[in-house]
């Protein structure tokens, strides 16, 4: 998904796309009255095999996370009747609250919950592996011999659904790599957030920049006091990031900010002048770009929600 502030386009993950990718314990005295972690494991595993014996969908659900978990999933598949691709697009999802207030409500509305899991249900093919709460999961659909696994209704049934914004992150994954590609699609939502993108949904391609941009290191944080000088005056940052999400068009700019064209040019120009990177270059310009993704990851309040990337945007 494109049309995104910023978007020219696990840390340690080998996470390649779908293209090219295909403790011990150490023995001690334990408690009379504990059971001793072999026995535990084995009580653990028959719950869930009764589990997917019983109730399909909590069948579904033990399924995807002994996957999540890198576990072998032979036996409880066979035991619920569930075949197991070699290929799935993991879906990081979360519902996108208006307020802390609104989050506490979701968290606890039972049928918000059930109108999610029907909509997944309904969306997605069968050997989909939804593990969901109200304020969101993931999903792993099975994606053998699929162009693109993810069904083109699945984002406008979850936003029924949920009674609000989406956001969704897509990464292709082989079996084996479902822990790490987990992983990496819940990171990649978190970028999504972070940068003040539009709820909807996005693939692990459309944000491979951002996520390079915004993984801790020097050049990071290099990169994040670039804009140092110009932090301290909002309607710099604003009218830049507008630009640039207009696609470097100083008339859309203006219609966008409703001020006069020339405003446009004073305040890039202050930019230049503040920064030494000059908006109107090629490359100065992909550095301020970059420089932009790099300082709002680091800077995001963690308690950012849908409203407040509304006005940003706005």
């Amino acid at each position: 998904m494109r049309g995104n502030p910023l978007h020219s386009g696990v840390t340690g993950t080998n996470h390649t796309q779908r293209e090219s990718t295909r403790t011990t314990h150490r023995p001690g005295a334990a408690e009379p009255d504990t059971p001793v972690p072999a026995v535990s494991a084995i009580v653990s595993h028959l719950q869930q095999l009764r589990a997917a014996v019983s109730e399909p969908d909590s069948a579904a659900e033990a399924l995807g996370a002994v996957l999540i978990g890198g576990q072998n999933p032979a036996a409880m598949a066979r035991a619920a009747g569930v075949a197991i691709a070699e290929e799935y697009a993991v879906l990081a999802l979360a519902v996108v609250p208006e307020t802390p207030a609104h989050a506490d409500h979701i968290r606890t509305d039972a049928h918000r919950l059930t109108r999610i899991r029907r909509a997944v249900s309904a969306s997605c093919g069968p050997g989909t592996l939804p593990l969901l709460g109200a304020l969101g999961g993931t999903v792993l659909i099975p994606a053998d011999d699929l162009d693109d696994p993810v069904p083109s209704g699945l984002l406008v049934r979850l936003r029924q659904a949920a009674r609000g914004p989406v956001s969704i992150v897509a990464v292709p994954s082989l079996i084996d790599s479902i822990p790490q590609s987990t992983q990496l699609a819940h990171e990649l939502l978190d970028v999504v957030h972070r940068l003040r993108y539009a709820p909807g949904l996005y693939h692990f391609e459309d944000l491979t920049l951002e996520y390079q941009l915004t993984r801790p290191g020097a050049a990071t944080a290099h990169l994040s006091r670039t804009l140092e000088p110009i932090i301290g005056h909002p309607d710099l940052v604003k009218t830049l990031r507008r630009h640039i999400d207009n696609n470097f068009h100083r008339q859309q700019t203006a219609r966008a900010l409703n001020i006069h064209s020339n405003t446009v040019d004073y305040r890039l120009r202050r930019v230049k002048d503040l920064t030494g990177l000059d908006p109107y270059r090629l490359t100065d310009l992909w550095h301020l770009q970059s420089a932009l993704v790099a300082h709002m990851y680091r800077h995001a309040d963690p308690e950012l929600r849908h409203s407040d990337i509304a006005a940003a945007l706005d």
